[in-house]
């Protein structure tokens, strides 16, 4: 019996040592490949082309900025360490302290030249859809102090230029002064000071990179991350399901669930700094798809009446789109950012239905009899967008309305937004940062202070233009904060645009993946980490 037990011991001892090393293997293995499937689909590896979601997300692994908003939305050091206005009785100049000990992926250091030559190419980047400029729109002199200090100076008082400037990637003064758009597409410029290396990109497909070795900052949790662009949700849901991938983003509604019910995947969902709006042509007294319900011209475009607008919005139940359309992932809306930012107001409520009185706004309005309208929506780009605009359709129907819903898909659907072919459309914009928000979805488009950069139908209401811009030239920041509110209430009161919900992005992982949202719309490899 006793050698029988000494056996049993030795194989019981074996067994559980196999059992670590396969363990061992198994994080090791975990450790150093990530593969993702996204809903975001990346359409350049230009730092400086497009300010969209898919770029501020993939880009981060390759490019950094001066500084970084964290999972919160709070300004942290990043490529600058400190920042601070040199004379507060005069705060026009700003002083940055850059980081020590940085290098690019090619061995180049960084300092100040190449923030001085990034700031200058953001304006000279030709066919961007969404330009940066916005964030940089307010400089007017750069001077290089020494190779670690770089002062700006702005045409105005700017209290967040140091949030702006956390929205604009960093490239070398070499890539910044002779490098394309297609160079940076053809992966011969994508060299930045980010934790991870260019690799390969499959416009459409995939992403490859892998870590940077040399990174000034922690090291790199995955040796190699693949990003897969799978647009469908199903698809995407079958990839996670079947291994394909270790994660996706953007978890369709209606498998929420089932996911919750499943022991080999974990959920993580976080609020995001996103606004899902109708905007409405107020700019043009003929708008292309608005006509009388038998087809005929109208004497004058209806939504150019507030009363109108207003209508349309307390015609919605946003309850009922979050609740049964998004499965609770989101929160209905009054405005364009996250009522608990700074600066946002914390009287405005979101419209609850009230069909009584918006059918007695449109007869006010005298447009008792309705009229036609096509609301164009983005097809498979945000979760259930098509279902959301079909919705919204019905409630309009109710209303009297001649309704059609044409879904566009999202390659072309911002093209086609910004040249105005659209009398109606569903969108999202992101924006964590208040006055960088409504100056860039609802202040009157401006080329030189950049404002109304996504503000496609040309909405101006030149009132709280004013407040706003009073807003932000605001150095205190309580009174900033509280002229913020204000301005955000003007454009409310207009019916600026139409809010219907912020977000919750829901993320699925395999388990032993740990997946810590952001404010900001990401899916990366820099927001997964093994399970401690």
């Amino acid at each position: 019996m006793m050698a029988s037990h000494n056996g049993l011991s030795s194989l019981t001892r074996i067994l559980a040592a196999l059992v670590g090393v396969l363990a061992a293997c198994a994080t090791s293995a975990f450790a150093q490949t990530l593969t993702l499937g996204t809903k975001l689909e990346l359409n350049t590896l230009d730092p400086h082309f497009f300010n969209a979601f898919p770029t501020g997300s993939s880009h981060a692994m390759f490019y950094e900025k001066l500084v970084q908003i964290d999972a919160q939305g709070k300004v942290q050091p990043q490529l600058a360490t400190t920042w601070r206005i040199v004379d507060a009785a005069n705060p026009l100049i700003w002083e940055f302290k850059l980081r020590r000990g940085v290098k690019f992926h090619d061995g180049a250091s960084f300092g100040a030249d190449d923030v001085i030559a990034t700031i200058e190419r953001v304006p000279t980047v030709p066919n961007s859809p969404n330009l940066f400029t916005q964030f940089t729109r307010n400089i007017v002199k750069m001077e290089k102090v020494d190779d670690l200090t770089v002062r700006l100076t702005t045409r105005e008082p700017h209290p967040s230029l140091h949030h702006d400037l956390g929205n604009v990637f960093i490239v070398s003064s070499r890539i910044a002064k002779s490098a394309s758009t297609a160079d940076f597409n053809s992966g011969k410029a994508v060299i930045g000071t980010g934790p991870y290396k260019y690799v390969e990109w499959v416009n459409g497909d995939r992403l490859i990179a892998e870590r940077f070795d040399a990174y000034w900052g922690d090291k790199p949790t995955w040796q190699r991350v693949t990003e897969k662009v799978i647009a469908t949700d199903a698809t995407r849901m079958a990839a996670l399901l079947s291994g394909q991938v270790d994660a996706i983003d953007v978890v369709p509604s209606a498998d929420l669930p089932r996911l919750k019910r499943e022991t080999r995947f974990a959920l993580f969902k976080g609020p995001a700094a996103l606004i899902h709006y109708i905007a409405l042509d107020t700019d043009r007294d003929v708008s292309p798809f608005v006509a009388a319900k038998g087809g005929g011209a109208l004497a004058s475009n209806p939504l150019k009446d507030v009363r109108v607008r207003r209508a349309l919005s307390l015609a919605l139940n946003r309850a009922v789109i979050v609740d049964k359309l998004l499965e609770g992932s989101g929160v209905p809306a009054a405005q364009v950012t996250l009522p608990a930012l700074p600066g946002s107001s914390k009287t405005l409520k979101a419209d609850a239905p009230d069909m009584a009185r918006a059918q007695a706004l449109l007869k006010e309005a005298g447009w008792a009899q309705g009229f036609k309208l096509t609301l164009h929506v983005t097809s498979g780009r945000y979760p259930n967008d098509t279902g959301i605009g079909q919705t919204i359709a019905q409630a309009w129907s109710r209303l009297g309305l001649d309704v059609a819903v044409e879904a566009v898909p999202g390659q072309i659907f911002f093209t086609r937004a910004t040249k105005q072919e659209f009398s109606a459309f569903s969108a999202q914009y992101g924006a964590d940062e208040v006055g960088a928000g409504l100056r860039a979805l609802v202040a009157a488009p401006n080329r030189d202070r950049g404002y109304g950069t996504g503000n496609r139908v040309k909405y101006s209401n030149p009132a709280a233009d004013g407040l706003l811009f009073d807003a932000l030239t605001t150095m205190d920041s309580a009174q900033r904060d509280a002229k913020l509110a204000r301005a955000a209430e003007a454009y409310m009161a207009d019916q600026a645009i139409i809010p219907v919900f912020h977000p919750i992005i829901d993320f699925a992982a395999k388990k032993g993946l740990v997946i810590s949202p952001t404010v900001q719309r990401r899916f990366n490899a820099l927001m997964i980490r093994p399970t401690p």
